[in-house]
């Protein structure tokens, strides 16, 4: 008898990101236009990278990031 699908959390949840369109399209080029192995590919990138890095390491990258925004928004305002 089929079960179908059982209720409760999912063990993956689904992330949307943006990457530039060069970036997407090198990654496509590598995936050979196959949108699954895209995903795959991604996602290894992803998990090396946090595998490799600290704690520190990261919130570091955020908080560079979150700084640049700010200076930009400074620096329009005072235009």
């Amino acid at each position: 008898m089929a079960r179908g699908r059982r209720t409760g959390k999912r063990t993956n949840k689904t992330v949307r990101l943006s990457i530039p369109k060069r970036l997407y399209y090198i990654l496509q080029g590598i995936a050979g236009n196959n949108e699954q192995k895209l995903n795959r590919l991604i996602r290894i990138i992803i998990e090396e990278k946090l595998e490799s890095s600290t704690v520190a390491e990261i919130a570091s990258m955020l908080e560079s990031k979150n700084r640049a925004k700010e200076e930009e928004e400074q620096a329009t305002e005072q235009e």
